[in-house]
């Protein structure tokens, strides 16, 4: 079965110029390397294999195939709006590099293999979405062979059962997922959103749900 996120139900309070400049920027690199405007050696080195600097932060732009790049962009538009629209962009930036760095490290400490994509700093910016906006509902599509629909769903079930995918894929599972990363990013993202939620750094609004603080701390129940 397919299951497509296209939407949240969140509302931004500035725009969110920032991520939009994160998906611009990822697509053309990754369209150039598709289409061999990049040299191999450039290509070579961005990829993530080790503490390489170069391999660090451009493994986050290269994409191994159109559904790759398309999946992962499709999502980050999603989440990504969603908190590029309630910080200072450029603090936004500094959030999804530290989460990529922080995914790449998980995955050269606890995987070793070779990786490309931006689904580690993805997960990372999902993770802070689950400490902001746990309750609030993300849209779907989803296809069955000839069947397709939509439905709701909170975004802290979503998330959680992405992220249990990915523990069920460190534990065992045989593809070239890079399952390591993905869960480095969630959890770096998470807890860094608890942090910056406590410092205030989201502009929120009064009418917003409550967040994933807010149950911790008990000011709020499910």
């Amino acid at each position: 079965m397919l299951i497509v996120p296209y939407e949240v139900d969140t509302l931004f309070t500035r725009r969110p110029i920032a991520n939009f400049a994160i998906v611009a920027i990822t697509t053309i690199v990754s369209l150039m390397a598709f289409f061999g405007n990049i040299s191999p050696s450039t290509i070579e080195a961005m990829v993530l294999s080790g503490w390489d600097v170069s391999g660090l932060f451009g493994h986050m732009l290269l994409h191994g195939g159109w559904m790759h790049l398309i999946g992962n962009m499709m999502m980050l538009w999603i989440f990504g709006n969603a908190i590029a629209g309630i910080m200072n962009q450029f603090a936004y930036v500094l959030l999804y590099l530290f989460t990529g760095l922080i995914a790449a490290s998980a995955q050269i400490v606890f995987d070793g293999s070779p990786a490309i994509g931006a689904s580690g700093a993805l997960s990372g910016i999902m993770g802070v979405y689950l400490a902001v906006y746990p309750t609030n509902h993300v849209n779907v599509f989803w296809l069955w062979m000839i069947r397709a629909g939509t439905f709701e769903i909170s975004g802290w079930l979503l998330i959680v059962a992405y992220f249990a995918l990915d523990l069920f894929g460190v534990l065992g599972s045989a593809d070239s997922v890079a399952h390591w990363a993905h869960v480095g990013g969630t959890v770096a993202g998470f807890v860094t959103g608890l942090a910056l939620l406590k410092c205030g750094l989201f502009d929120r609004e009064s009418y917003d749900l409550p967040t994933a603080l807010d149950y911790f701390s008990g000011r709020a129940r499910m």
